[in-house]
Order: C-alpha cells, then structure tokens, then sequence
C-alpha cells in the first residue's frame, strides 16, 4: 500500500511539473509574440534620423513620416505631388482653385489651432520659421520650421522629397519641368524679344507690393524659367529681399514691358489703376496688363506652377 501511495505521489508530482513547464512556456511564447509584434510595429514607423533645420538646429524626424501636418501652406502642393503621407493641412489651401481638389481627404486646420494638430497624431510638422507656435508645435511632434526666403523653388522641391522620402519622384518632376520651360522659353523669345522685361505686383489692403523672381505669383516662371529680363530697380531693391512695399506714385519705377497684377485680397480697391501715373505706363497702353488670381498664383508647387505655366506663356505669346 505504501509503495502504491509512492507511485502515486510520484506521478502527481510529475503530472504538475508539465503542466508548469507547459504555462510557463505558453507564457513565453507569448511575451516573444508580442515582443515580435512590437518590433514589427517599430519597424513600420520607420527609425529616426537627424535633420538639420535652416536655422542650424539638429533634430530628429522619422525617416519615412506616416502622418504629416503641413502647415506652410505653399508646401502643400509639394508633398501632394510626391505622394507623401499628409493627414492634415493649413486651410488656406483651399483658397487656391488648383489645390482645393487635393485636400478631399485631408484635415484643415484653422489657424493656429494647435488642438486639431494634436488630434491627428502626426509624427511630423512642416510650417514656416515664422510661425507663432512653432514651441508648441514643437511639443506635439517633430517639427521642422522652413525659412521661405532661403529656398529656391526647385531646390525646396528636393528638399521636401528627401525630408518625406520621396527624392525620385521630386527629382522625375524637376527633370520634366526643366525640359518644358526650355522648350516654352523659345517660344516666348521669339514672341517678345530677349531684352523685353516684365513687373509683378499686387494690391494687399491699402498697400501695393512689387515681387522679385522667387516669391510666387508666378515670379519663378516669368524670370527663371522663360527668362524674361527684370526692370532694373526691381533688380537692385527687390530680388534680394523678395517683395517690396511701394506707393501709387512709385509704380513707374518698377514697371516692365509687360504689367503681371494680382487681383489680391479682399480688402484691394486697386484704386491705383485710376491714376495716371498707372494709365501713362507702356504696358498699360499697349494692352500688355495681365491679371491673375492672387490666392491661385501665390503658390509655387508643382501643381500651382503647370497651371501658371499656360496663363503666362499664352499670354506672352498671344
């Protein structure tokens, strides 16, 4: 009887050894699962590099970002064209005819509205330096503040491909573009003449801006692109700055053979197109004023640049 209890005993001992062992390996097997899960996830979100920003500040970004708020509304055409991963964007977008269809998909965020930036969960901000929240900005994701006066168009272009992780298609476009405006630059020489100069300028409120030859409005087309030649005093005190403020009076000095002018914002009355200091221009005797869209023109993208492109050239080459 004794031996029969000892055999027993024995057995029970032996039935909970592997009924331990076999928890304590379903345990394991577990925590390696969802440790393999996490990596997984890690993986997807890509790992983290270090950027330099154009104040020459290190920090670090996901090297493929999956959510991106784009605030600097003139880069949101961009990084649509490239195909990024953009969730929300600075609702002034859609003031631009060209853009608004792009942003079916996309949150607008009201000004300043550090809120809906939270909710969206980016893992990268792209604004402007200028921004007044860049701090707070800075405390919901990684955010990178673009200084606009630095960057030549095509350059940001690149940039903005290599930040997202979309150089190719950004380097594909910038290859075409190029091949294009050679092919239009001929043709408006042939119309106009190779010394012929041109102005661009619009009415903001009660005050008149004249723009150099990187400052949207259709600037990089009309200079860099189609060479058309710059009157003189915008050379000396606008290319460097960008815009210049100026007055009614002052319109002659930098006007061109040809007159681009913004219908600007709300509050223009472009009331300096009575004067006659505007009516006395070459450019407006010889019918060569040509008017856009202000919220349409403002932007440089790939997109905004295509439709510019066939306003601009038909124009000089009617």
């Amino acid at each position: 009887m004794k031996k029969f209890i000892s055999l027993f005993a024995l057995f029970m001992v032996l039935v909970l050894a592997a009924c331990g062992n076999s928890e304590e390996s379903s345990e394991e097997a577990t925590d390696e699962s969802a440790a393999g899960e996490t990596d997984g996830d890690s993986n997807e979100s890509g790992e983290m590099v270090t950027y330099t920003t154009d104040a020459g500040e290190e920090i670090e970004i996901p090297e493929n970002p999956q959510r991106i708020v784009i605030l600097g509304m003139s880069y949101f055409g961009n990084l649509m064209h490239m195909d990024a991963n953009v969730v929300g964007a600075h609702a002034r977008v859609t003031e631009s005819e060209v853009l608004e269809p792009y942003t079916e998909d996309i949150e607008l965020i009201e000004e300043g509205n550090i809120e809906q930036v939270m909710n969206l969960d980016p893992d990268l901000i792209i604004t402007f330096n200028s921004d007044e929240n860049l701090d707070k900005l800075e405390a919901v994701a990684p955010t990178i503040p673009i200084d606009y006066a630095k960057w030549n168009y095509l350059d940001i272009h690149r940039e903005l491909g290599k930040i997202t992780g979309n150089e190719e298609k950004a380097e594909e476009w910038i290859e075409n573009w190029e091949a294009e405006l050679e092919e239009d630059r001929e043709v408006v020489q042939e119309a106009i003449g190779e010394d012929t100069t041109a102005s661009v300028i619009e009415q903001f409120a009660k005050d008149i801006y004249v723009y150099g030859t990187n400052w949207g409005r259709g600037t990089e087309i009309i200079y860099q692109g189609l060479d058309v030649k710059v009157p003189e005093a915008v050379q000396d005190e606008v290319v460097e700055t960008g815009w210049k403020k100026i007055s009614a009076e002052e319109i002659e000095k930098y006007a061109g053979d040809y007159m681009f002018v913004g219908t600007g914002d709300s509050g223009a009355d472009n009331a300096y197109k009575d004067t006659q200091v505007w009516n006395g221009l070459d450019a407006v005797q010889n019918d060569n004023v040509i008017e856009f869209d202000s919220p349409t023109f403002y932007y440089n993208d790939p997109y905004s640049l295509e439709y510019q492109k066939e306003i601009i050239v038909d124009a000089l080459t009617k």
